[in-house]
C-alpha cells in the first residue's frame, strides 16, 4: 500500500504562503502599534498643551494686578502762574484747568495753558480771596478779605461736533454768606455737601469758629428757597487754628492747630465746652497741623503736619463724642506738608512736601505706593488729581505748571491687601475680610483672599473627614472580604455615583439634606454610635448562631445581613434623638445650642457641604483604592496564607502595605477634587466669607466665589483680575497636592518594592 502526498507544483508553496501571511500580519501589527503610539502621544501632548495654555491665560489676566504704577511727565509750563494759587482743579477729560487765587477763579485750556474768558464773580465786589475750601463735587467756598464767604459751583459742559469733544467751563455763584468779622479775612474754611444743602465752617484768629448751614428747598414749580442758620463755637486753642474739616453729615467739625492739637466739635448739641474735645495731636507741640482732609466717603481723615508726617484716622460715627482712631502712618516728607489732593473714586491721595517731593498713598492698605522727587529749589503749593485718576496737575512755588499722566488701575491690590490684616473703615481692629461690592460709590472694597482660602480649606477638610473613612473602609472590605458576585454589583454601583452631576448633589444637599438635618440633628449625631452597637450585636449573633449560614449566605455576603441592622439603627437614632431633643433641649436643638453654647446654627452650613461633597468624593477614592488593593500580586496573598496567617492578618500586614501607594494617590486625587468643587459649595452653604471652624456656620470657597462674582465683574477691572488670581491659586493648590501625592507614591512603591 502506497501513501500519496499532494503537493503543488513548487512543492514548498504552503510553507511560503504561511511565512508571507505571518510577515504580513506582523507588519500590519507593527504599523497599528506605531499609529496607536503616535495617537496616544499626540493626545497626551495636546492635553498638556491645553492645560499649559489655560494656565497661561489665567496668569496673563492676573499679572496686571502687580504691575507697578506708571506716572509720566507729559508737559511742563514755566512761570505761567503769576499769583500764589490757593486751589487747583481739572475736568475729567483733562482739557480745562482752573486756578483759584486772590483775584478769583481763572480757567485755562490744556495743554497750551491758554486763558479762557469767564465772567468775573459778582459777589466778590472789591474783596479778594483769602482762603478756599474745595469739595470733591466741584463745589468751592471762597473766603473773602471782608469776612464774607462765597459758595460757588464749578461746572464743565461737554459738546460734540463732528465727533470732536469741546468742554466749556462756567461758574454758578450761590448766595453769599454774611461776614464772620468784617475786619478780618477768612483764610481757614471747611465745607460739607449735605443731603439738602450744605454747611460751611470758618475760623477767626481768636479761635472762634462760625458754622453756617444752608438748607435748600425746591418747590413743585421749580423755585428754590434757602434757609440760613449760624452758630459760633469758641475753641480752647493753643496757638492758631490752621485747618478745618467737616464730616459729610455736617454733625462734626475737626480743627487743627499750630500747636499740634486736633479738636472735635459736636455740632448737634448746644454751644458749650462739653461739645468740644481734644481727640488727637501731632508728635510734638512744636509740629503744627497743616491739612485736615476727609477722603472719598467721608470716613477716613488724613492729617498732615509741619514735620512732614502723614497719618490717617477714622471717625467713630456711632458716637459723636468719641475720639479718633489712629490707623496708619504713611511715608513722611522731609519737610512740611504743603498740598494734598484725594481721589474721587477710591481711597488714594497725593501729598506734597516742602522739600519738593510728591507721594501717592492708599488709605485702605496704609502704603505709600510711589513718589516723585523734586529739584530741591521749589515745592508744590497745589495739586489736582483728575476725576478719572488718570492725570495729575501741580503748580509749584515758582509758578511752573506740571502735568503727569497716571496708569494705576489697581491701587487697592498689594500683597498686604490680599493676604494681610487690614483696618477697614468702620472696623474696630484689623481683619481679614472679603467684600468686593457695596451699595455706594464711596464703598471701600475689601479684597482679602484669606477668608476664601480658609473657606476652601474648611470645606475640603470636612468633606474628606466624611469621605475618607467611608471610602477607604468600603474599598478594603470590597477588595478583601466581599463575595465576588456581590462585588460585581457593588463596585459598578459606586462607580456610577461618580457620574452624578455635582449640581444635582448640591440641589439634594440644599433642599433635602439641610432641612432633614435641622429636624433630626440629634438623631444624626447618635447614628454612628447606634449603628456601631447594632453592628456589634449582629457580629455577636453571627458568632453564636451562624445566621449567615442558616440564611444560605455564602462567605463574603454578610453585608446583606448587615443592611437591615444599619437601617434599623437609623430609625432608632431618629427616635432616640427626638426624645432627647424633646425632654432635654425643650424641643428645639437650635435654640438650646444658642442658649447653652452660644452657637448659631445656620440651615445651610459646613456639615451639609461635608456630607454632600463627601458623596461626590467617595466614588473616586473608593474606585482607585479598591483597584490598588485588588491588584496586589496574588502570590503575596497566597504565600501569607500558606505560612499560616489568617485572612485578616494577610489583608492588614501584607496587602495593605503593598497597596499603600495607590491608596495614597486615591486620597490625594479626592483631595484635589474637593478643593475645586464649585456647585455643591455654592448651593449647599450660606456662601458667606467668614472665618470660623464651626460645623454650623457657612463659608465661601474660592471656586464658588469665582462662579458667583465673575459674571458681574467688569472685564479688566480689579475684581475681574483678582478672580483670575483665585483660579491660579486653585491651580497651584491642586498641582502641589498632586505632586506631593506622586512623590509619596513613588517613595512608598520603592519602599515596599511593589510592581
Amino acid at each position: 500500500m502506497t501513501e500519496t502526498v499532494e503537493t503543488n507544483k513548487t512543492g514548498s508553496a504552503p510553507f511560503k504562503k504561511a511565512s508571507v501571511l505571518s510577515f504580513s500580519n506582523n507588519t500590519r501589527r507593527q504599523w497599528i502599534d506605531r499609529f496607536a503610539s503616535r495617537v496616544v502621544t499626540f493626545g497626551g501632548m495636546i492635553i498638556i498643551f491645553s492645560i499649559l495654555a489655560i494656565l497661561l491665560v489665567i496668569m496673563l489676566e492676573a499679572l496686571p494686578l502687580f504691575k507697578s504704577p506708571e506716572i509720566t511727565l507729559t508737559y511742563k509750563k514755566t512761570g505761567v502762574v503769576q499769583e500764589r494759587p490757593m486751589a487747583l482743579g481739572i475736568d475729567e477729560y483733562q482739557q480745562i484747568a482752573y486756578v483759584i487765587d486772590a483775584s478769583g477763579i481763572h480757567f485755562y485750556s490744556l495743554p497750551a495753558w491758554t486763558p479762557i474768558a469767564v465772567p468775573a464773580l459778582k459777589g466778590m465786589g472789591s474783596a479778594t480771596v483769602t482762603g478756599v475750601s474745595y469739595s470733591s463735587k466741584r463745589f468751592a467756598v471762597l473766603g473773602l478779605s471782608d469776612g464774607r464767604t462765597l459758595p460757588v459751583k464749578i461746572i464743565f459742559e461737554s459738546t460734540y461736533k463732528n465727533e470732536v469733544r469741546a468742554v466749556f467751563p462756567r461758574v454758578e455763584e450761590q448766595k453769599i454768606l454774611p461776614a464772620v468779622d468784617s475786619k478780618q479775612g477768612v483764610s481757614v474754611l471747611a465745607f460739607a455737601q449735605l443731603e439738602k444743602g450744605y454747611a460751611i465752617a470758618s475760623a477767626r484768629d481768636d479761635g472762634i469758629v462760625t458754622v453756617t448751614r444752608v438748607k435748600v428747598k425746591r418747590s413743585m414749580m421749580g423755585g428754590v428757597r434757602q434757609k440760613i442758620t449760624s452758630s459760633k463755637w469758641p475753641l480752647p486753642v493753643e496757638g492758631k487754628l490752621t485747618a478745618l474739616a467737616l464730616d459729610e453729615s455736617g454733625k462734626r467739625l475737626l480743627a487743627g492747630t499750630s500747636s499740634g492739637q486736633i479738636l472735635q466739635i459736636n455740632l448737634e448739641g448746644e454751644v458749650s465746652k462739653n461739645s468740644v474735645s481734644v481727640v488727637g495731636a501731632t508728635e510734638s507741640h512744636e509740629v503744627g497741623v497743616t491739612f485736615l482732609q476727609f477722603l472719598n466717603g467721608g470716613y477716613t481723615l488724613v492729617v498732615g503736619d509741619t514735620g512732614g508726617s502723614v497719618r490717617s484716622y477714622q471717625l467713630n460715627r456711632k458716637n459723636l463724642a468719641g475720639s479718633l482712631k489712629s490707623i496708619y502712618a504713611f511715608s513722611p516728607h522731609e519737610g512740611s506738608m504743603t498740598a494734598i489732593s484725594h481721589s474721587l473714586r477710591d481711597k488714594g491721595f497725593f501729598t506734597a512736601g516742602k522739600e519738593g517731593s510728591i507721594r501717592y498713598h492708599y488709605a485702605t492698605t496704609g502704603e505709600t505706593q510711589f513718589s516723585l522727587e523734586g529739584d530741591g529749589d521749589a515745592h508744590f503749593r497745589v495739586l489736582a488729581l483728575s476725576p478719572k485718576n488718570d492725570g495729575l496737575l501741580g503748580v509749584d512755588s515758582k509758578g511752573d505748571v506740571y502735568h503727569w499722566t497716571l496708569d494705576n488701575p489697581h491701587p487697592a491690590v498689594s500683597l498686604r491687601g490680599l493676604f494681610g490684616k487690614i483696618w477697614y473703615e468702620g472696623y474696630s481692629q484689623p481683619e481679614y475680610t472679603w467684600q468686593s461690592t457695596g451699595g455706594s460709590d464711596e464703598f471701600e472694597p475689601k479684597y482679602s483672599l484669606i477668608p476664601l482660602i480658609y473657606g476652601t480649606a474648611k470645606g475640603t477638610f470636612y468633606a474628606m473627614l466624611f469621605a475618607l473613612p467611608l471610602a477607604l473602609l468600603s474599598a478594603f472590605y470590597a477588595s478583601q472580604f466581599m463575595h465576588p458576585r456581590l462585588r460585581e454589583i457593588t463596585k459598578p454601583t459606586v462607580e456610577l455615583m461618580a457620574t452624578l452631576p455635582t449640581v444635582a448633589l448640591g440641589f439634594v444637599g440644599a433642599l433635602i439634606i439641610a432641612p432633614l438635618l435641622v429636624e433630626y440633628f440629634v438623631g444624626f449625631v447618635l447614628f454612628p454610635v447606634v449603628s456601631a452597637i447594632a453592628a456589634l450585636l449582629g457580629w455577636g449573633m453571627e458568632r453564636k448562631w451562624s445566621l449567615s449560614r442558616k440564611l444560605g449566605l455564602k462567605p463574603g455576603m454578610e453585608m446583606v445581613f448587615l443592611i437591615p441592622l444599619v437601617l434599623g439603627a437609623a430609625g432608632g437614632s431618629i427616635v432616640f434623638g427626638t426624645l432627647i431633643e424633646t425632654y432635654w433641649m425643650a424641643g428645639d436643638f437650635k435654640a438650646w445650642a444658642l442658649e447653652v453654647f452660644q452657637i448659631q446654627y445656620d440651615q445651610r452650613n459646613t456639615l451639609v457641604v461635608g456630607i454632600a461633597m463627601g458623596f461626590a468624593v467617595v466614588p473616586l477614592i473608593f474606585t482607585i483604592a479598591e483597584d490598588s488593593l485588588s491588584n496586589v500580586p496574588p502570590h503575596l496573598k497566597a504565600g501569607s496564607l500558606a505560612l499560616g496567617a489568617t485572612p485578616w492578618q494577610t489583608a492588614v500586614k501584607v496587602i495593605l502595605p503593598v497597596a499603600l501607594p495607590g491608596i495614597f494617590s486615591a486620597v490625594m486625587i479626592g483631595f484635589g477634587r474637593a478643593i475645586g468643587e464649585t456647585m455643591i459649595v455654592l448651593m449647599a452653604t450660606g456662601n458667606t466669607p467668614i472665618m470660623d471652624m464651626s460645623l454650623f456656620n457657612g463659608f465661601r470657597a474660592m471656586s464658588a466665589n469665582i462662579a458667583v462674582e465673575l459674571p458681574e465683574a467688569p472685564e479688566g477691572g480689579t475684581l475681574y483680575r483678582i478672580l483670575f488670581l483665585m483660579a491660579f491659586l486653585l491651580f497651584v493648590f491642586t498641582f502641589v497636592a498632586n505632586t506631593i501625592a506622586e512623590l509619596v507614591r513613588l517613595k512608598l512603591r520603592k519602599k515596599f518594592k511593589a510592581l
